[in-house]
């Protein structure tokens, strides 16, 4: 399988993905409804003769057996595919060199950032708009006396908190790129970052946002 064929098929997956958990949503509402059945037969034993009488004209019993039979062929598959799976998952994060994170909210994404910048060692950091003309930056290299280039700001790393807090501020923290000599830091919503770096830092990224 060529590697533009395996993309499509990925993608065929993600989205089948999106009506399994539609399929889900709706068999809870029949699993609740079915456990309201249940408890009204337990509790009157004239109801559930009554239940019976009316499931004879209905195709329920038979539609719901073989949705469970349904079910249990997808969990077997999916145990079957759970080894392989990870093995798989160990290859693709040995090579994965961009991954996005995603926060509740600002302030945690803004400490995030502090911090991969912290772990990965970075003494200068280069601040710019994801897309020219789209920000302007020229008012923060002037308020924090920063050293200004093109489109870009320069702040060493003992000001990036401070750079930061201004840029939040002016509410300046939405689709802005930090760039240091190790990563490509994209924030792309307040609370979304996308990290694009070498493997060993990635990985080293991923184990920080456990913490």
């Amino acid at each position: 399988m060529s590697l533009a064929k395996l993309e499509a098929e990925l993608l065929k997956v993600k989205e089948n993905i999106g009506k399994v958990k539609e399929v889900n949503s709706d068999f809870d509402q029949v699993i609740t409804e079915m456990s309201i059945l249940k408890e009204r037969s337990i509790a009157n034993p004239r109801t559930k003769d009554q239940i019976a009488t009316e499931l004879k004209n209905k195709e329920i019993l038979d539609l719901f057996a073989s949705v469970e039979k349904d079910f249990d062929e997808i969990k077997a598959g999916l145990a079957k595919q759970s080894i392989e799976r990870e093995k798989i998952s160990d290859f693709v994060e040995s090579m994965r060199t961009k991954k996005s994170f995603s926060f509740e909210s600002t302030a945690t994404s803004v400490m995030f950032l502090e911090n991969i910048v912290n772990a990965l060692e970075s003494d200068i950091i280069s601040i710019k708009p994801e897309y020219i003309g789209m920000l302007d930056l020229g008012q923060l290299a002037i308020d924090m006396g920063l050293h200004k280039s093109g489109s870009s700001v320069i702040v060493e790393k003992e000001r990036f908190s401070e750079a930061l807090a201004v840029m939040l501020n002016k509410k300046l923290l939405h689709n802005i790129v930090f760039e240091t000599d190790n990563a490509k830091i994209t924030l792309k919503a307040s609370n979304t970052l996308i990290v694009e770096s070498e493997n060993a830092n990635l990985r080293k990224i991923i184990r920080l946002s456990k913490q």
